[in-house]
C-alpha cells in the first residue's frame, strides 16, 4: 500500500514538473520573440492556467450548448406562428415577442431589435453570431432579420431546415459527451493496471537487489 501511495505521489510530481518545465519554455521562447520583434506580451492570468482554464472552457461550452436550445425553442415558437397564419408578422414584431422570454438570448434579442430599429441589419446580425458563437447562430440571425423578406411559403421549410442542424449539432454533443464518460469509467481501470505493473517491475528489480547482495556476502 505504501509502495503504490509513494508510486502515486511520484508520477503526480512529475506531471507536474513537466508541465512547469513545458510552460517555462513556451514563456521563454514567447519572451524572445516579443524582445526580437519589439512587441508587447500579455502576461497571464491566473484563469488562464489549468484547472481554471478547464473549468472557464467547460463553463463557456455549457453556455453555448444553453443558447442553442433557447434557438431552438425559439425556432419552435416561429414554427407555431407560423403555422397559424403569423409568417407575416415583421421581424421587429418577432424580435419584440422573443425578447420577452427569460433566458440567456433575451438581452440579445433586445440589442438586435435597436439595431433593426436604427436600419443596421448586417450589425444586428454580426452582433448575434459573435455574442452566441455557435454553428447555427449566425444563419438564425440572419433568419430574424430578414423575416419581412422571406416569401411566408417558404418559412415553414426553413425552420424545419434549422430545426434539423441544431437536432444534428446537440446529437452529435451528446454523443460525443456519452464516450467522454465511457472513458472516464475505464480511465481508473487502465491506471490500476498500470500500476501493478509498475509494482510488479518494482517488486522485481527489489528481489533481484536482494539476491545479488546475498551472493556477494
Amino acid at each position: 500500500m505504501n509502495i503504490t501511495l509513494g508510486i502515486n505521489i511520484l508520477l503526480i510530481t512529475i506531471a507536474l514538473i513537466g508541465a512547469i518545465l513545458i510552460w517555462s519554455g513556451y514563456r521563454n521562447r514567447k519572451l524572445v520573440m516579443a524582445k526580437r520583434w519589439r512587441i508587447k506580451v500579455d502576461e497571464p492570468k491566473l484563469k488562464d492556467y489549468p484547472p481554471f482554464s478547464w473549468i472557464k472552457s467547460y463553463l463557456v461550452k455549457q453556455k453555448k450548448e444553453k443558447m442553442d436550445i433557447e434557438i431552438y425553442e425559439a425556432i419552435s415558437f416561429l414554427r407555431n406562428i407560423t403555422s397559424i397564419g403569423g409568417g407575416y408578422t415583421s421581424a421587429d414584431s418577432i424580435l419584440d415577442q422573443l425578447k420577452e422570454h427569460r433566458g440567456l438570448l433575451s438581452p440579445i434579442y433586445s440589442r438586435m431589435l435597436r439595431l433593426l430599429r436604427q436600419n443596421q441589419k448586417e450589425e444586428a446580425i454580426n452582433y448575434f453570431y459573435n455574442a452566441v458563437g455557435t454553428e447555427i447562430s449566425k444563419d438564425f440571425a440572419r433568419l430574424l432579420i430578414q423575416w419581412d423578406e422571406i416569401n411566408p411559403k417558404d418559412l415553414m421549410e426553413i425552420l424545419l431546415s434549422h430545426q434539423k442542424n441544431i437536432k444534428e449539432v446537440r446529437l452529435t454533443i451528446q454523443k460525443r459527451r456519452d464516450e467522454m464518460i465511457s472513458d472516464f469509467i475505464y480511465l481508473p481501470v487502465v491506471f490500476n493496471v498500470m500500476l501493478v505493473f509498475i509494482n510488479f517491475i518494482y517488486v522485481s528489480y527489489l528481489i533481484d537487489q536482494k539476491e545479488m547482495l546475498t551472493m556477494i556476502f
